[in-house]
């Protein structure tokens, strides 16, 4: 009978073993899963960090830039005078008219490159991505085309595999 009892003692600890060993390494796949993750959040953290600073880079041109054509004084045109018996007739400016940025945008727009790949409902952006840069279009290029970012263009190349 102790024969028996321990013979049962003994199955029932290499079962809980073996259970033991299934936990621990189901605890190890989660463990790999989370290091994956981490790193892969820190690859993210990294790509938007470089995009919120590129961002930031060329806010802070767009912003030099305006400044610049605000400091530019207004150019005038002077309206030809006639002669007449006056000799001190005064000159007239005439204001020459700015192209508001709206329209100059749409303008830009409107010439761009876009007519390469029509956009269509069925065609995403992505796609339409991965399609100029199979044709040999450079990042800056596929940029202006689809009218984003040039690291979103670049974002988009780096996770094509994935």
């Amino acid at each position: 009978m102790t024969t028996i009892f321990l013979l049962f003692l003994f199955i029932t600890q290499l079962i809980g073993f073996y259970f033991l060993v299934l936990l621990y390494m189901k605890v190890a796949k989660f463990e790999e899963l989370e290091k994956k993750q981490r790193k892969l959040m820190d690859e993210m953290d990294a790509s938007i960090g470089a995009y919120l600073a590129e961002l930031k880079d060329e806010n802070d041109r767009l912003i030099e830039k305006l400044a610049e054509r605000d400091e530019k004084p207004k150019q005038t045109a002077v309206e030809p005078i006639e002669k007449t018996a006056e000799p001190q007739q005064e000159r007239k400016p005439v204001n020459t008219q700015k192209v508001p940025v709206k329209i100059a945008l749409q303008s830009y727009n409107a010439t761009n490159v876009q007519n390469e790949i029509p956009p269509t409902d069925e065609v995403d952006e992505r796609t339409r991505a991965f399609q100029l840069h199979d044709r040999g279009h450079s990042i800056e290029e596929i940029a202006k085309i689809l009218g984003i970012g040039r690291t979103e263009v670049e974002l988009l190349l780096k996770f094509r595999g994935n």
